[in-house]
């Protein structure tokens, strides 16, 4: 038995209560409503949790725990038990959603510690990646060398969060992401330079000085645009079997008049 992923219950009553396992069954395996099982989690402890429900088909299901979801009809299509092969969904009750041990939350971590060690230089809540407003780094006339600007407009892929968010300065326009690019170390919103360019947002001194180093040089030089950007990432998202992908084939448009 495997737990494959987690989700939290939309219909729970209060917050940790309710908790829905994706669970893939070996051959043999056997769950049985109201049996307890043991559920790893991510500090390798083992808890033990009972069956609420397997397979629930719509929210008047939960209504054996919530009393939210008393209130809808349920489908009186879940299991009384499931034997494997098989990929179920079971309901268990007190478990902290990421506690538990699977490959996502396994890579999430690890992405985290990796964002931990890296520097953002678009902290902006506007960009919907930080605590600071992009208003307080605007400054009339402001200017960068045309190498710092190169250098922001390397499409290298870090982090893409689907989604939709307001332009800061044009709130009717409706950007997508954030898509954020890096270097290895310093990170950016994709849209960066033209903040710069057409808005004036100042940059961090220690990534100008990084970017005019030999360092800087570097990596300008050893980057490929055709091979290593978010446009190609998507196109090749397209081409996996059974992986939908809705995203437009090019979001890197370079139009800065009109942004």
């Amino acid at each position: 038995m495997e737990i494959l992923y987690v989700t939290a219950s939309p219909y729970e009553d209060y917050k940790g209560q309710i908790l829905n396992l994706r669970i893939r069954l070996d051959e043999n395996d056997v769950l049985v409503k109201g049996e307890i099982i043991s559920i790893e989690l991510m500090d390798n402890s083992i808890i033990k949790r009972e069956i609420k429900i397997i397979n629930p088909k719509s929210a008047g299901d939960y209504g054996v725990i919530s009393e939210t979801a008393k209130q809808w009809q349920p489908s009186e299509k879940t299991l009384s038990k499931i034997t494997g092969p098989d990929v179920c969904e079971v309901v268990v009750t007190n478990v902290n959603y990421h506690d538990v041990k699977t490959a996502e939350e396994i890579r999430s971590r690890q992405f985290q510690k990796e964002l931990g060690g890296k520097v953002c230089i678009s902290p902006y809540k506007e960009l919907c990646f930080g605590e600071e407003s992009i208003y307080n780094y605007i400054e009339k006339g402001y200017t960068v060398p045309d190498k710092v600007i190169a250098y922001l407009r390397t499409t290298k892929p870090f982090l893409m969060i689907p989604g939709v968010y307001k332009h800061p300065f044009k709130k009717e326009v409706d950007l997508l992401g954030p898509y954020l690019y890096t270097d290895g170390y310093y990170y950016w919103d994709r849209d960066t330079w033209k903040y710069v360019l057409k808005y004036g947002l100042k940059l961090p001194q220690e990534f100008i000085d990084h970017v005019m180093s030999d360092s800087g040089t570097a990596f300008i030089e050893s980057y490929i645009d055709e091979n290593d950007s978010w446009t190609n990432t998507i196109k090749q998202w397209k081409k996996q079997q059974g992986f939908i992908c809705l995203l437009p084939d090019n979001i890197e448009k370079n139009d800065l008049e009109t942004f």
